[in-house]
C-alpha cells in the first residue's frame, strides 16, 4: 500500500459539535478579514484530551477531543449605518482577556494592541459554550455551531504541572581526579 489509501477517505471529523459546554486549548489566533474588509480575529480551538474521564464533560469533551474548533470574533458594526466600526466591541476585548486568565495590571502593562491580545491567547486553556444554530446565507438554510465571548470563562480544569524531575546526584561531586600527566604516548589518536 502507498502513501494515500483510497479506502480510506470516511472522515466524521466535520460533522457539528454537539451543544455544550468544552473545555479547550487556544492553538492559534490571527487577523483575518471578509471579502468586503470586515475584521475579526479567528481563533482555532483544541478539545482537550486529557478530561474524557470529567462526567461533566461526558457528552462534550468524551466525545470529541482531539478535534479543532474555528471561531471568529469580529470587529462590531456601527450602530447608526450597520457598517462595519473597525473596532472592536470592548466586552468581548474584556470577555477573552479575562477566560484566559489576565488581570487588569496584566492588561494595562503588556497588551497594547490586538496582536498582544491575540499572541496572550495562544496555548491558553479556556472553557466556552458553543451552540447549534441555523443560519441562511444566499438562500441556503444550514446548521452550524457558534460561540460568543460572553460564554468563554477560564477553565476549570488547569493543565497538570510536568512532574519535577528528580535531582541527579553529579556522580563526579567529590572526586578530585588524578595528578598523573598525561603524555602524547598516552593519547590514542
Amino acid at each position: 500500500m502507498g502513501f494515500i489509501n483510497l479506502n480510506e477517505k470516511t472522515n466524521n471529523r466535520s460533522e457539528l459539535f454537539p451543544k455544550g459546554t468544552y473545555e479547550m486549548q487556544i492553538v492559534s489566533v490571527h487577523g483575518d478579514a471578509s471579502p468586503s474588509g470586515h475584521e475579526n480575529m479567528q481563533f482555532d480551538f483544541l478539545v482537550r484530551k486529557d478530561l474524557d474521564k470529567v462526567s461533566a464533560l461526558a457528552n462534550t469533551n468524551a466525545k470529541t477531543h482531539g478535534r479543532h474548533f474555528f471561531a471568529n470574533v469580529w470587529t462590531a458594526k456601527d450602530k447608526e449605518t450597520g457598517q462595519d466600526s473597525g473596532s472592536y466591541d470592548p466586552a468581548d476585548l474584556a470577555n477573552i482577556a479575562d477566560a484566559i486568565g489576565l488581570a487588569q495590571a496584566q492588561i494595562d502593562k503588556y497588551i497594547k494592541s490586538k496582536e498582544d491580545l491575540m499572541k496572550a491567547c495562544e496555548g491558553k486553556f479556556i472553557r466556552i459554550y458553543i451552540s447549534v444554530g441555523e443560519n441562511t446565507y444566499k438562500g441556503e438554510t444550514r446548521k452550524q455551531n457558534s460561540t460568543f465571548t460572553n460564554s468563554w470563562q477560564k477553565t476549570k480544569f488547569p493543565p497538570q504541572a510536568a512532574k519535577k524531575q528528580e535531582t541527579v546526584e553529579d556522580p563526579f561531586k567529590g572526586n578530585t581526579g588524578s595528578t598523573d600527566e598525561l603524555s602524547e604516548n598516552d593519547i590514542p589518536f
